[in-house]
């Protein structure tokens, strides 16, 4: 898979969706502490619309991600307990 595929607003969504979940975290919570907007945070985590550089930002500043994770899905400069538990909530989903 081509690098540039994980960029795709279904990738990055379903990218924000796990972050969320890692942290256990309701979409509203979550949105509040990184100072986003409930609607615009559904709107990303949905993939209906691409995540803006500036909230991506806020973000990584609110969970300690990086940039690189949330565009590109390169998760090697993530916290190792963030990583992990990224993991875990994505293996839950593939049952």
């Amino acid at each position: 898979m081509a690098l540039a595929d994980e960029a795709v607003p279904a990738r990055i969504a379903a990218r924000l969706s796990l972050v969320r979940e890692a942290h256990g975290l309701t979409q509203t919570e979550f949105a509040r502490r990184a100072g986003l907007g409930v609607s615009a945070w559904n709107n990303y985590e949905s993939g209906r619309k691409r995540i803006s550089i500036d909230a991506a930002i806020a973000l990584c500043e609110t969970y300690n991600l990086t940039l690189d994770y949330i565009y590109l899905g390169d998760a090697s400069n993530l916290p190792h307990k963030l990583a992990t538990a990224i993991d875990s909530v994505n293996n839950l989903r593939k049952g």
